[in-house]
C-alpha cells in the first residue's frame, strides 16, 4: 500500500494554506496524552482538560509568544478517527501556520500528515465505513447540489443503510439455502423450498430497485464536461470566452490556433461545470496539433452536453467524421457573413442529419441567448439526476457486477438441484456485496480514494 502511515502523532493544517486567512485549523492526532504538549502552552495542560471543550490560551516555545490561540481535544476513542486529537484555531497567517507545525514537528515529535490520513486511520479504527470514507472522497469534491447530497447520504449512513439491508437480505437467502442442506429433513421440504424461494424473491425486489439506479453514461456526472468542438476557425474560442465574459483564449483566423483544449469552470444553477474550449479537427503534419485533435476526440466522447460550431465557409476534411460524435447542441456561425443562408442551405443539403438548425452571430451574442444555452444545459442535468443515479464508479461496477451473477444464479435455482453448485454462485455474488458495502476493501481501492483526499483531513 502507499499509504502505509505510521502509528505516531501526525500533524497538518485541514483549511487553506494557499492564502491568508483570518483563521486556520491546525490538527493532531495519535498522541499518547496531551501533557506532552505542556511546554508549548501557557495553560497548564496536566490539570483536567474537558473533551470538547475550547480553551483559550498562548503558544510559547522557550518563553517567547508564538500566537494566540484556541485549543479543543477529543479524547479517543471518542472522536472522528478513534485517536486523541487535538486541534489548534490559530490566525491564518500563512506563515504563521508553517511556523507553527514546524514547531510541533522538531520539537513535539510530530511528523507532516500524509493526504487523507487521518480519514484513513478512521477507516482503520472502524470509525468509518469504506462506503463512507468513499462518500466523504465524493462530499469534499463535488461539483454539484447533487454530487454534495450523495456523497453526504453515503457519509451519513442512509445510502450506506440501503446497501446494509440489501447485505441482510442476501445473508437471510443464504442461510435458507444452508437451511436446506443441513436441516430439510427437520423442517419438511416444502417448508425449505418456500423458504428459499421468498427469501431469494425478496432479495431480487431489493437489488433490482439498486440496480435501477445505476444508469450507463459515458461522462462524468461528479464533474460534467461542456465541450465545445467543430473545424478550425468555427468560432469555438470565440463561444469560449463570451460564456466566461473575458478573453480566455486567442481568437485568430489562422487554422490551428487552439492546439489544446483549454479548460474553465462555468457555474450554471449550483452546478460546477468544466467548460472546455478544444482544438479544432482537422488533417494535420503538425505533432502538437495533432495531439490535441486526438485529445479533442477523446473529450466529445466522455462530454456531458457537447457543442458543435459550423462556419459552412470553411468545410474541410474530417467534417464528414466529425458529424459521426453525437452532440447536444449544433450552431452554425458567421451569420453575419455575406452569403452566409446560402451556404448554409448547400451545407445542410450535402449533410441532411444537420436538419433544421438555428443560427447565431458570435459578433453579437445576447444574454438571452446565453439563457436559453444554460437553460438547455440545466433541462440535461435535471434529466440525468432524475432517477437518482448512483455517482461512484466503484458501487456502480459492483452492482452491475452482482446483478449478473444474480441472474445467472436465478436461472440455475429453478433447475440445478445441487445445492453445491447453487453455494459457489451465491458466494461469488456474496463477495460482490462485501466488496460494495465495504466489508472487503483491496488496496488498490483505498490508493484510488486517497490520492483525492486534501492534506489534513
Amino acid at each position: 500500500m502507499k499509504f502505509l502511515y505510521s502509528d505516531g502523532p501526525i500533524i497538518a493544517c485541514s483549511t487553506c494554506t494557499l492564502a491568508h486567512a483570518a483563521m486556520a485549523v491546525i490538527r493532531i492526532s495519535g498522541f499518547k496524552s496531551l501533557s506532552q504538549f505542556a511546554p508549548f502552552f501557557k495553560k497548564d495542560l496536566t490539570g483536567p482538560i474537558e473533551p470538547r471543550r475550547v480553551y483559550y490560551t498562548k503558544l510559547v516555545l522557550q518563553g517567547q509568544i508564538i500566537d494566540d490561540l484556541c485549543f479543543t481535544y477529543f479524547e479517543g476513542p471518542k472522536s472522528y478517527n478513534g485517536e486523541n486529537i487535538l486541534e489548534l484555531s490559530v490566525h491564518g497567517n500563512t506563515l504563521n501556520i508553517e511556523r507553527i507545525i514546524e514547531l510541533f514537528i522538531k520539537e513535539g515529535g510530530c511528523q507532516h500528515a500524509a493526504p487523507g490520513e487521518f480519514t484513513y486511520r478512521a477507516l482503520k479504527n472502524k470509525k468509518l465505513t469504506l462506503s463512507q470514507v468513499e462518500g466523504l472522497d465524493l462530499f469534499l469534491n463535488a461539483n454539484s447540489g447533487y454530487a454534495l447530497d450523495q456523497g453526504l447520504s453515503l457519509l451519513s449512513g442512509n445510502l450506506q443503510e440501503i446497501y446494509q439491508e440489501l447485505y441482510d437480505l442476501f445473508i437471510k437467502h443464504k442461510s435458507s439455502l444452508e437451511l436446506s442442506i443441513d436441516f430439510a429433513e427437520d423442517i419438511g421440504e416444502e417448508a425449505a423450498k418456500h423458504h428459499f424461494e421468498e427469501s431469494l424473491e425478496a432479495f431480487a425486489k431489493k437489488f433490482q430497485a439498486l440496480v435501477k439506479r445505476v444508469q450507463p453514461m459515458d461522462h462524468n456526472l461528479i464533474q460534467p464536461e461542456i465541450v465545445l468542438a467543430g473545424l478550425p476557425n468555427s468560432g469555438k474560442s470565440s463561444l469560449f470566452n463570451f460564456l466566461l465574459s473575458e478573453e480566455r483564449a486567442i481568437v485568430s483566423s489562422v487554422a490551428g490556433t487552439t492546439r489544446d483544449y483549454l479548460t474553465e469552470t462555468i457555474l450554471i444553477e449550483g452546478v460546477k461545470y468544466k467548460l472546455i474550449d478544444t482544438a479544432g479537427i482537422r488533417e494535420s503534419e503538425d505533432l502538437i496539433e495533432a495531439e490535441g485533435i486526438k485529445r479533442t476526440k477523446k473529450k466529445l466522447r466522455d462530454s456531458f452536453y457537447s457543442i458543435l460550431l459550423i462556419n459552412p465557409f470553411e468545410i474541410v476534411e474530417g467534417f464528414a467524421e466529425l458529424l459521426n460524435n453525437p452532440f447536444d447542441l449544433i450552431l452554425f456561425t458567421h451569420k453575419d457573413v455575406l452569403g452566409f443562408a446560402a451556404a448554409k442551405d448547400e451545407l445542410v443539403k450535402n449533410y441532411p442529419q444537420l436538419g433544421s438548425i438555428g443560427a447565431i452571430d458570435l459578433l453579437s451574442l445576447s444574454s438571452e441567448w446565453e439563457k436559453e444555452l444554460v437553460s438547455k444545459v440545466n433541462k440535461k442535468y435535471l434529466l440525468e439526476i432524475s432517477s437518482k443515479p448512483i455517482l461512484l464508479d466503484r458501487h456502480k461496477h459492483l452492482i452491475l457486477q452482482a446483478s449478473q451473477v444474480l441472474l445467472n444464479y436465478q436461472v440455475l435455482s429453478k433447475h440445478e438441484s445441487d445445492v453445491a453448485i447453487l453455494s459457489q454462485e451465491l458466494n461469488a455474488m456474496g463477495h460482490c456485496i462485501s466488496e460494495l458495502i465495504g466489508i472487503v476493501s483491496p488496496d488498490q481501492i483505498l490508493n484510488s480514494i486517497f490520492s483525492n483526499f486534501c492534506i489534513g483531513k
